[in-house]
């Protein structure tokens, strides 16, 4: 694939709460200074842990990241490919014009357990349990799935990973076992 282009839009100075007005339906990875929780954007929007100083909350089209205190002012970034899906009120804050891009992923611990009412449980002895969104079957391993823009730098010409949005949970094939 080449010639995609990532939008980029930034706005700085909203609270948790105000940033979250303008992510997508999705999933959000939401991090405190005592847990790291993964919930539906609309939980978080209802009742976001106390102490989020970083969000990171997506679907397949569009990523929002915030950075800031519990009640103080961050900075807001919004990416994706569609630019009728960047919040109005949002500056534009460029765009990346990608090479190419590579589908990637991160494999989370543990494998599932149970899955029920649109959630699942991964389990592993020394970390514990993760529940995600999504029903996957037991026994198999979930990634969480990315995308990486691959850009050229125009000097020297060397292509590097510009930027990397997250997409979804799926299971990870290669390492698919039966229970």
């Amino acid at each position: 694939m080449t010639g995609t282009i990532l939008h980029v839009a930034a706005r700085d100075g909203l609270t948790f709460a105000e940033a979250m007005r303008h992510a997508p339906d999705g999933i959000a990875l939401l991090t405190t200074p005592w847990r790291y929780e993964v919930v539906t954007a609309a939980e978080a929007r209802r009742a976001a842990p106390e102490g989020v100083f970083e969000a990171r909350v997506f679907d397949e089209r569009t990523e929002l990241r915030w950075l800031g205190g519990p009640d103080d002012p961050g900075r807001t970034v919004v990416l994706t490919e569609d630019p009728a899906a960047l919040p109005a009120a949002f500056p534009d804050a460029g765009r990346l014009e990608a090479v190419g891009t590579e589908t990637g992923g991160y494999l989370l611990w543990g494998r599932v357990v149970e899955a029920s009412d649109g959630w699942t449980t991964l389990t592993t002895e020394r970390i514990g349990t993760l529940r995600i969104p999504g029903e996957f079957g037991r026994g198999d391993r979930v990634a969480l799935t990315t995308r990486e823009y691959i850009a050229r730098e125009p000097v020297h010409g060397n292509a590097y990973i510009a930027e990397e949005r997250l997409l979804s949970f799926e299971v990870s094939a290669p390492h698919r076992e039966k229970a």
